[in-house]
């Protein structure tokens, strides 16, 4: 999915972000304000990985967002793991 489609269905977005990433507040989704490198640097922060493993994460979350005629989907995760959990 395009990240303009996450970004302009920021509301939507902060509750599949939240489910992924657990340790992230509602505070710093608040600041993210659909920003996908501002979301990336507090993924990485939060969880104390680098730049690459963050954006890898992102991507993979990013890629398993699906946009059925406006209705927001995840793709079922091939090994259903989550990527912090």
């Amino acid at each position: 999915m395009d990240w303009e489609q996450v970004e302009n269905n920021w509301d939507v977005f902060k509750g599949k972000i939240k489910q992924n990433w657990t340790e992230i507040s509602n505070e710093q989704l608040d600041m993210v304000e659909g920003n996908r490198e501002r979301l990336r640097r507090i993924i990485q922060r939060t969880y104390g990985i680098n730049q690459p493993q963050a954006e890898a994460q992102l991507q993979d979350w990013q890629s398993l967002q699906i946009n059925i005629d406006g209705h927001f989907y995840e793709a079922n995760r091939p090994n259903s793991t989550r990527a912090c959990n």
